[in-house]
C-alpha cells in the first residue's frame, strides 16, 4: 500500500512539473507574436536628452568624449499572459547579456531569548548561477559554506530568505540540503550537525507545501514555494514573478541545542538561481569610445528563458573633427612641412656647431697665444733677471754684504715667479670656471698681496654664492684687472686701508676695489693702467668705472654679466 501511494505521488509530481512546463511553452509562443514588452524610454548624454528613434534603422548619435551615456529602460505594455523580466547588451561594449542588478538574500540571524535580533549576516545572490538551465529540477546546484561566530547572548538561530532586494527584483532562487554544524566552546566536546529543512510538514507533496518550522512572509506569500523530492527534504524556493511585491521564507522554531554552549556555527547549503529585473531601470556607460554600437533588449521569463523578438537600437559615437580622415590628411601635410623645416633646422644647427667648433678652436689658439705671450713677457724677463742676479752673486761671492743682497733679490724674484706660475695654472684650469672657484682665489690673493705691503684688506663677500659659470677668459681678465687695481693701491695710493667688495645681482657680477689713499689729482691722466683695465673688461662684455677724490681715496668698480642657468 505504501509503495502504491509513493508511485502515485511520483506520478502526480511528474504531471505537476510537466503541466508547468507546458504552460511556460504556451506563454512563450504567445509572446513571440506580441509587441515588445520592454523598450528604451530615454537616452541622455551628459544630462542632455537625445531623441530615441521610432524605427530600428535610424541611429542615435552621441558625440565623442561624452562622460556618461545614460539609457533608461521601461515596461512598454503589461503582459497579458505572464510576468516578464529583461536582459540587455550594448554590443561593442558589453561582452555578454546583462541583468539590471536584482538581488535576493539569504540571511542568518542570531536572536536572544526574547527573539530579538542581536546580529546577522546577509548572503546576496544576483545574476544567474553556473549551470542554470531554466528549470530548478535540472539545474546544477552550487555548494556554499560559511563559518559564523556566535555573538554573546545569542540563544536562537533564525534563517530569513527574501526577494526584497530591491522590490523590482524578479526571478527564481532555490536552496537544497540546508544544514548547520554547531562548534562547542569546549574543545573536548563533539560538534553537532543539524538539518534545517525537515521532510515533514503540511502539503509537502505540492509547491504550496510548508516544511515544519518554516513560514512564509512578505507582501506576496505565493513567492515562497517548495520543490518536493522523493525520500529527501524538499528544496526551498523563492519564485518572485511580481515587480511590485516581495516575499520569502523564515524559520520559526528549529529543533537544535541552545546556542549558549557553542562558539560558532558552520552553515552549508546548495543553491541555484536566475535573478533579474522586471521594472524600470537606468544603465550608464562612461566614456564610450568612438564606434557603432547596438543596444539589444530581450524579454525573458521569470526562469530566465528568452521570449519574443529582440529589440535592437543603434547608437553611434561620432568622432570629433580632429579624429576624421580629413583632419588626418591635414595633419599629415602639416607633419610633412614640419619635417622639412626640422631637417632644414638640423642642417643649420649642424653648420652652426661646425662654426662653433671653429670658433672654439680659434679661442683655444688665442688662449695658447696669450699664455705664450705671458710666459714670454713675464716669466721670460724674470728668469733672465734671475740668471743675472745669480751671476752677480757668484761674482761678489767674496763680499758677504753684496752677496747677501743678491741672494735676497734672488729669493724675492723666485717667490714672484712661483706666484706667477700659480696664477697661470689657476687661470687655465677649467675646473675653476665658476663663481665659487673664482671668488675664494681672488679674495685670498688680495689679502696676501696687500698684507705683504702692510695694508689691511677688508672683505665684503656674500656668504652663499650662486652656482654660476665663468669662462676662462672672464676669470683671466677679471683677475688681472683686480691685480692691477691692487698694484696701484700699493704703488701710488699711500693708503692705510683697502676694501674688496663683491656683489651678485640679476645675473651680474660686481667687483669693487676701494682704498682710503690720497686719490688722483687729475683723473684724466694716464699711467696707472686704467686704459688697459677698461680694454680687458670691455673684451668680456663688462664695464669699468673709476671714481677718485683727492685725499679720500679711489674706487674701481667692475661689472660683468653672468651666464643664466639652463
Amino acid at each position: 500500500m505504501s509503495r502504491h501511494r509513493s508511485q502515485h505521488e511520483t506520478i502526480q509530481r511528474q504531471h505537476h512539473w510537466r503541466g508547468l512546463l507546458g504552460v511556460s511553452l504556451l506563454m512563450a509562443l504567445s509572446f513571440t507574436q506580441a509587441a515588445e514588452p520592454f523598450t528604451i524610454s530615454k537616452i541622455e548624454a551628459d544630462g542632455i536628452r537625445l531623441p530615441v528613434p521610432d524605427d530600428k534603422k535610424t541611429a542615435v548619435e552621441v558625440r565623442a568624449h561624452t562622460r556618461m551615456l545614460d539609457i533608461d529602460f521601461s515596461e512598454q505594455s503589461a503582459p497579458a499572459t505572464q510576468p516578464l523580466r529583461y536582459r540587455y547588451q550594448l554590443e561593442g561594449a558589453d561582452r555578454d547579456r546583462r541583468d539590471p542588478i536584482g538581488v535576493m538574500r539569504f540571511t542568518v540571524r542570531f536572536n536572544d531569548a526574547k527573539d530579538n535580533t542581536i546580529s546577522g549576516e546577509e548572503f546576496d545572490a544576483h545574476g544567474e548561477s553556473s549551470g542554470w538551465t531554466g528549470d530548478v529540477q535540472t539545474s546544477r546546484f552550487t555548494a556554499r559554506r560559511e563559518s559564523l561566530e556566535i555573538p554573546a547572548g545569542a540563544e536562537r538561530l533564525q534563517i530569513w530568505m527574501s526577494s526584497a532586494g530591491p522590490q523590482q527584483t524578479m526571478g527564481v532562487y532555490a536552496i537544497a540540503d540546508l544544514s548547520i554544524t554547531l562548534i562547542p566552546r569546549d574543545a573536548q566536546q563533539t560538534s553537532q550537525r543539524v538539518s534545517l529543512v525537515p521532510a515533514e510538514g503540511s502539503l509537502m507533496q505540492t509547491s504550496a507545501g510548508t516544511p515544519a518550522g518554516w513560514a512564509r512572509h512578505g507582501t506576496s506569500l505565493s513567492i515562497a514555494q517548495i520543490a518536493p523530492r522523493e525520500g529527501r527534504p524538499p528544496m526551498i524556493i523563492m519564485r518572485d514573478d511580481r515587480p511590485d511585491a516581495f516575499g520569502g521564507w523564515l524559520t520559526t522554531s528549529l529543533q537544535h541545542p541552545a546556542l549558549s554552549s557553542f562558539s560558532r556555527i558552520v552553515i552549508e547549503w546548495k543553491e541555484a538561481y536566475s535573478i533579474g529585473w522586471g521594472g524600470s531601470s537606468r544603465i550608464s556607460y562612461p566614456y564610450l569610445p568612438v564606434g557603432d554600437y547596438r543596444m539589444k533588449l530581450q524579454a525573458h521569463t521569470i526562469e530566465g528563458k528568452a521570449v519574443g523578438a529582440e529589440s535592437i537600437t543603434r547608437i553611434i559615437v561620432v568622432p570629433p573633427f580632429y579624429e576624421t580622415k580629413l583632419f588626418a590628411f591635414v595633419i599629415a601635410a602639416l607633419a610633412a612641412a614640419a619635417i622639412s623645416l626640422i631637417v632644414r633646422q638640423i642642417t643649420r644647427n649642424r653648420m652652426q656647431r661646425r662654426l662653433d667648433a671653429l670658433e672654439r678652436e680659434r679661442a683655444v689658439e688665442h688662449e695658447r697665444s696669450r699664455i705664450a705671450r705671458d710666459l714670454h713677457d713675464n716669466l721670460g724677463a724674470d728668469l733672465t733677471h734671475l740668471a743675472l742676479l745669480s751671476d752677480l752673486a757668484q761674482a761678489d761671492a767674496g763680499d758677504a754684504v753684496k752677496a747677501k743682497c743678491h741672494f735676497d733679490q734672488i729669493f724675492d724674484l723666485a717667490q714672484n715667479l712661483t706666484r706667477q706660475v700659480d696664477e697661470m695654472v689657476w687661470a687655465v684650469n677649467p675646473a675653476n670656471d665658476s663663481l665659487k672657484g673664482f671668488v675664494p682665489f681672488l679674495s685670498n690673493y688680495a689679502q696676501n698681496y696687500l698684507n705683504a705691503a702692510g695694508i689691511p684688506c677688508r672683505l665684503d663677500i656674500p656668504a652663499a654664492l650662486p652656482d654660476a659659470a665663468l669662462s676662462s677668459a672672464q676669470r683671466h681678465h677679471l683677475f688681472l684687472t683686480v691685480k692691477e687695481a691692487l698694484h696701484n693701491i700699493v704703488k701710488h695710493a699711500h693708503a692705510t686701508e683697502a676694501w674688496l667688495l663683491i656683489r651678485i645681482h640679476d645675473h651680474r657680477l660686481n667687483i669693487r676695489v676701494e682704498d682710503n689713499g690720497r686719490g688722483i689729482a687729475d683723473p684724466s691722466a694716464a699711467g696707472d693702467g686704467t686704459g688697459n683695465m677698461m680694454q680687458r673688461i670691455s673684451g668680456i662684455g663688462g664695464t669699468l668705472e673709476r671714481t677718485s677724490e683727492v685725499g679720500k681715496g679711489t674706487s674701481i668698480s667692475v661689472t660683468v654679466p653672468l651666464a643664466k642657468p639652463e
